[in-house]
């Protein structure tokens, strides 16, 4: 019995064609791995801050996510990953008292900015210690803080008398 070529060419076609399938697909992904979800809260932008000198000119300016309940202040930037440097939070509270501030569970360091009922600075608490026990105090009654990311403060020469100016969008 003969065996045509064709025949023999046609069965090695099909073999390479089946190993070459099995192959790719050894190699490539499976489509039931899947990629970690993304954990990370963007920043909300409600406003604008200003930082202002005395004479009124503006130092420094940012958008603003406004945290102004109970909850949202407790949540501050805990867990973000990230904040970009035109960016910051700043917290009102109703009465104006000393406040102070933990790093427990905030992953970014931040410059601490605790403004009076003024508007104006009365400390800093710079290059916070991320995920730290650390207690960050204001000197003194206050309104207002201002969290951005570290270095911004000395980068813009924010300091005890620069004062903030803020709007909602």
């Amino acid at each position: 019995m003969t065996v045509s070529s064709h025949g023999v060419s046609r069965r090695i076609f099909w073999v390479f064609l089946f190993l070459g399938t099995v192959l790719c697909f050894a190699c490539s992904p499976r489509h039931f791995v899947s990629l970690p979800a993304r954990t990370d809260t963007p920043t909300r932008i409600d406003g604008t801050l200003e930082f202002v000198r005395f004479d009124d000119s503006v130092v420094s300016s940012i958008f603003i996510e406004i945290a102004d309940t109970p909850e949202t202040q407790i949540k501050g930037l805990m867990g973000r990953r990230s904040l970009d440097p035109t960016q910051g939070m700043l917290f009102v509270f109703e009465s104006v008292k000393p406040q102070i501030f933990l790093m427990k569970n905030t992953r970014i360091s931040l410059d601490i900015i605790f403004v009076g009922e003024n508007g104006c600075v009365v400390n800093i608490a710079e290059n916070t210690t991320p995920m730290s026990d650390k207690i960050y105090k204001s000197q003194g009654p206050i309104k207002y803080v201002v969290e951005v990311t570290a270095g911004f403060t000395k980068h813009f020469k924010i300091e005890k008398g620069v004062c903030i100016r803020w709007r909602r969008k």
